[in-house]
């Protein structure tokens, strides 16, 4: 704007040909001398009367060696005023003089009109810029303190500031008190560290009145920082108190500009209570989400934890049912052979007795080694995962007339809980191939890729409706053993296309 005033000086000079022009600017309705031609020193904030009567009456105005014109919007707005001064050497103005510096009036109202148009345009869009930042800034899932220095640092330009500071209210069964780390000035971050009490500088007043709190300047301020003001230039100075829904204070913002620049306004202020509101539903999010995520930290290691103890403890039921109640029945059944040959040829009914109660002692002896096997692989402790699966996939083979294919392809080795579980899915899905699914052919790799273990079930069987069985407790229970190590869990199936079930975990080293 300044640059434009001064070029419509100039030209008006060129014109009329006087000593001195004085173009004015209207701001806040009131007139400031702007630019001045060709002189460079400073000329006084006093209006002189003849522009003051061009101004008041909207038209050219003669007074003793001064010509005065307004500029004037179409709709009679005051943008300024254009001041020709001659001394007593030169001509008086003509009439010629009055109607072509009218000319230069009116193209300058067209000029500046348009300018500040576009630099309300400006100011538009970077307040749309400044919202859209502070609305990314609050949604980003920050710290709190992290979240309000981008804050610090995104309304400083916007509201044309020079530096600023935030702070955080540290509460206490005795008091509250203002924390902050970090003063942002001249576009970047200096060491500051303090702590208010209520009461103490310009946060401790905004502490213990919870109301915006302004300071023409901070310099002289009793209740300024005395390390601030030797490190740098501040003037006027806001601070608005950051208050939650409940009223409850959760922290301060404070802006500075340097002195001899634009006070700020009220206006200023409760624009940035408003912004402090906003950042108050954003710090209290982000505390109830750290919250939230302590509290499902927990829940997850107390579930690998239950998960854990649950096959610690499968593994010693199938030790036991192997060893103390197979043996037990491996005894009971050599007894009973011994029994039988103690009986006489004039007893056979008994023998017959005995022989048929020996097949089910091996009936029920061949079915407990199947369910200690069931309950806990003895292969998945003693041979590793990999021979673990494949034991599995051959008792499937056996019994069924599955296709049954396993690559396992870089494949390291990986915690035992990250083992048990992949185990545990292998085991459900083939099971639910073998009940459900009416596969001819399934497909299980396990491959590395990168830093990552990918684990992938596929059949040929005929599917099942996802959004119908995706609460099944098969799903439910393998989505739960995934979520416990990290990892990731797709499952994908359509009726009549079979279903892919892929598990992807990181790179552990195993325990």
């Amino acid at each position: 704007m300044e640059s434009l005033l001064a070029e419509i000086a100039r030209q008006g000079h060129s014109l009329i040909r006087p000593e001195r022009t004085i173009v004015y600017s209207n701001f806040d309705d009131r007139l400031r001398p702007a630019v001045d031609v060709p002189s460079s020193s400073k000329v006084s904030d006093e209006v002189p009367e003849g522009v003051a009567l061009c101004v008041r009456y909207l038209k050219p105005c003669v007074v003793d060696r001064s010509l005065c014109v307004p500029i004037v919007t179409t709709q009679n707005r005051v943008l300024g005023a254009i001041e020709f001064l001659r001394d007593g050497s030169s001509p008086d103005f003509s009439t010629q003089d009055i109607q072509l510096a009218e000319c230069v009036g009116q193209v300058a109202s067209s000029a500046v009109d348009r300018a500040r148009l576009f630099f309300r345009i400006e100011e538009w869009k970077r307040s749309m810029e400044t919202l859209l930042s502070f609305n990314a800034t609050v949604n980003q899932r920050l710290e709190p303190e992290a979240m309000l220095h981008e804050l610090v640092t995104n309304v400083t330009g916007f509201l044309d500031a020079d530096g600023g500071a935030s702070g955080l209210a540290l509460r206490s069964d005795s008091e509250v008190v203002f924390q902050c780390e970090g003063f942002y000035f001249a576009d970047r971050w200096h060491a500051f560290h303090r702590r208010w009490k209520s009461g103490e500088g310009l946060p401790g007043v905004v502490l213990r009145t919870e109301f915006p709190c302004l300071v023409e300047d901070y310099r002289t301020d009793s209740r300024a920082d005395r390390d601030l003001v030797s490190r740098f230039d501040l003037g006027s100075t806001v601070c608005v108190p950051i208050k939650n829904a409940r009223e409850q204070v959760l922290g301060f913002f404070q802006w500075h500009r340097r002195r001899g620049r634009p006070e700020f306004s009220w206006q200023d202020a409760a624009f940035l209570e408003s912004l402090g509101n906003t950042a108050a539903v954003a710090i209290d999010n982000s505390r109830l989400f750290k919250s939230l995520e302590l509290k499902n930290a927990q829940i997850k290691t107390l579930s690998l934890h239950h998960v854990q103890r649950l096959e610690e403890e499968r593994k010693h039921i199938a030790r036991e049912l192997h060893d103390e109640t197979g043996q037990v029945l491996i005894g009971l059944k050599l007894r009973l052979k011994i029994l039988s040959g103690l009986l006489t040829g004039d007893q056979q009914d008994a023998k017959d007795e005995l022989h048929e109660l020996g097949s089910q002692l091996s009936g029920a002896t061949a079915k407990l080694k199947d369910l200690a096997k069931r309950l806990r692989p003895p292969t998945l402790d003693e041979l590793g995962f990999e021979s673990a699966i494949r034991q599995l996939v051959s008792e499937i083979r056996r019994h069924t007339k599955l296709q049954i294919d396993v690559e396992f392809h870089s494949w390291p080795e990986l915690p035992s809980s990250s083992e048990t579980a992949l185990f545990r899915i292998v085991q459900e899905c083939l099971t639910n191939v073998v009940k459900h699914a009416q596969a001819t052919r399934v497909e299980i790799s396990l491959v590395t890729q990168g830093h990552r273990q990918v684990l992938r079930v596929a059949d040929d069987g005929i599917g099942f409706d996802f959004d119908a069985l995706s609460g099944g407790l098969g799903l439910i229970g393998m989505r739960e053993r995934v979520r416990m190590l990290d990892g990731l869990i797709d499952v994908q199936s359509q009726l009549g296309q079979g279903t892919v079930i892929a598990v992807t975990l990181k790179t552990a080293r195993a325990e």
